[in-house]
Formats: structure tokens, C-alpha cells, sequence
């Protein structure tokens, strides 16, 4: 081998361990990151295997798409009021990165040719299904404390919600975006838990 490709191929392995070690951490700078680049293995839009929409879906995977775009956008509400009212930047960053989630599933709704449920909602609106919990977790975020226990109850009930749907499909795309969202998830909860 000559040495200019063992050079390509250490420099190439040093970027793999970087990029994979990255996707491991929880700080708000890893936060902050995570939300100025695409998530951890994330596939763009248009990409081949996020492009494919031949795939026949299930009332029940239609639903879950559903929930999921919604469930995403509660979570940046939230993240958004709380960074308006405590200043504090893991909101913020957090906030960031959930639009990115919300894009990736709105991806899969447009894809398929749903009606996105958020359409036209502004922030703090929602289907009557989504808006009692909103309201919910706002009115526990009291103070910072507070707030942050409510950080950790939304990225809790996303991983329950997102390991369930995991487990009710089959669709390539899709399950690539759910377990891109539960590993943004994962990061999220140990960021939280980590200011507690």
C-alpha cells in the first residue's frame, strides 16, 4: 500500500471516530452541535433510501406518523416557551434539534402524500389531542427545576412512543427516521437528567 492511501485510510478512520464518538455526547455544546449539523447518521431529504415511498402503509403506521410529527412539535413548543421564560440554552438547542426531528417525519409525510397535522399551527397550537398535553407540561414548568423534569418527562414518553413504533413497522424509511429520532431522544434525556 502505498503511503499516500494509508494516509487516506488513517485520516479516515481518526473522521469515523470522531463523527461516532460525537453522536455519544450530552453536554449542551454536543447539543448545540447536533443541532447546527444533521443528527447523528440522520439521512437527508432526497437521499435514496429516505426517497423511497412505494411502500403501502398501514392505518396504523399512518397513525403513528401522525402522532410523531405532533409529539415532536409539542416538544419544541415547550423547549421554545421554557428558554423564553429561564434564558437557559440546552432549551434552545434542544428546541433546534426537535424541528429537525419534526422535519424528518414531515419528510415521511410528504413523501408518502399525507396532510400534515401541524399544518398552519402556530406555536402552542395543536389538534385537541396534543393540546391538553401541552398545556400540561407548561403549567408544571414553574421554575428551572421544574422545567427541566418536564425536559426529561417529554424525552421519556418520546422513547416509549418511538421504541412502540419501531416495533410496528417494517418500512425501511420510516424506520430509519424513528431510530434516528430515538437516538436525538436518548441524547436529549441524558442532557436533561445531567442539569437535575
Amino acid at each position: 500500500m502505498k503511503s499516500s492511501e494509508r494516509l487516506i485510510t488513517v485520516v479516515t478512520a481518526i473522521g469515523l471516530a470522531v463523527i461516532l464518538t460525537s453522536c455519544d455526547q450530552f453536554d449542551d455544546n454536543a447539543v448545540s452541535k447536533s443541532s447546527e449539523t444533521a443528527e447523528c447518521g440522520q439521512q437527508a431529504p432526497g437521499s435514496s433510501a429516505s426517497s423511497d415511498f412505494t411502500a403501502t402503509l398501514t392505518d396504523a403506521e399512518i397513525a403513528t406518523l401522525m402522532h410523531m410529527r405532533e409529539e415532536e412539535k409539542v416538544a419544541r413548543d415547550v423547549y421554545n416557551k421554557f428558554f423564553s421564560l429561564y434564558n437557559m440554552p440546552i432549551f434552545q438547542n434542544i428546541a433546534i434539534s426537535e424541528q429537525r426531528h419534526m422535519d424528518a417525519v414531515l419528510n415521511l409525510i410528504v413523501g408518502y402524500g399525507l396532510t400534515d397535522p401541524v399544518e398552519g399551527k402556530g406555536p402552542g397550537e395543536f389538534t385537541p389531542a396534543f393540546q391538553g398535553l401541552y398545556d400540561e407540561l407548561i403549567a408544571k414548568g414553574t421554575n428551572l427545576t421544574e422545567a427541566l423534569k418536564v425536559g426529561v418527562a417529554i424525552e421519556e414518553l418520546d422513547i416509549a412512543d418511538l421504541e412502540k413504533a419501531i416495533g410496528s413497522t417494517e418500512v425501511d424509511n420510516i424506520l430509519t427516521v424513528y431510530n434516528n429520532l430515538l437516538a436525538g431522544s436518548r441524547n436529549h434525556l441524558r442532557a436533561f437528567s445531567s442539569r437535575l
